[in-house]
């Protein structure tokens, strides 16, 4: 009897701490909110991109425990649009995944995301890419001083 409290008990003790998959904003990303739109970029491979309506909340979410779990709460929010904005915000984590904006990790323990409000107005999510500036933004020679000055890009 003994034994049999021990592997019931056991279980409960040693998952109290479990991992969850955990998705969040990529850190190595610079992201700033500007006029209720993301832009975020990426200074390793040149591409910025546009996050723009419900899906700025989405983000603003992060980190989260399961896409369903934000996707959900903001499309519930909207019930007469609650079919469009599970569509378009679906649509959007995977380009957010896709693009490395946002990752997922099954390593990292869920931390309390902060505070969030629900938006009170519907807006129609969007997600742009560019790619425009690339050279510019991989050129970063701010970045890539060293002890000899600036290093300058050769063609």
């Amino acid at each position: 009897m003994k034994f049999l409290i021990f592997f019931l008990v056991l279980p409960s003790i040693l998952f109290k701490h479990q991992l969850f998959i955990m998705y969040y904003l990529n850190p190595r990303l610079a992201a700033e909110i500007f006029d209720g739109e993301y832009i975020i970029a990426n200074l390793d491979t040149g591409l910025y991109f546009s996050v723009q309506g419900l899906a700025v909340s989405m983000i603003n979410f992060l980190p989260f425990e399961t896409k369903d779990q934000v996707i959900d709460l903001l499309a519930n929010t909207f019930p007469e649009n609650s079919e469009t904005i599970q569509k378009e915000l679906t649509s959007i984590l995977e380009e957010l995944i896709e693009n490395e904006i946002v990752l997922k990790d099954d390593l990292k323990t869920l931390v309390e995301s902060k505070s969030n409000t629900l938006p009170i107005k519907y807006v129609a999510s969007r997600f742009n890419k560019y790619a425009d500036m690339q050279d510019l933004l991989l050129l970063d020679p701010i970045h890539d001083v060293d002890e000899d000055g600036w290093n300058i890009k050769n063609e």
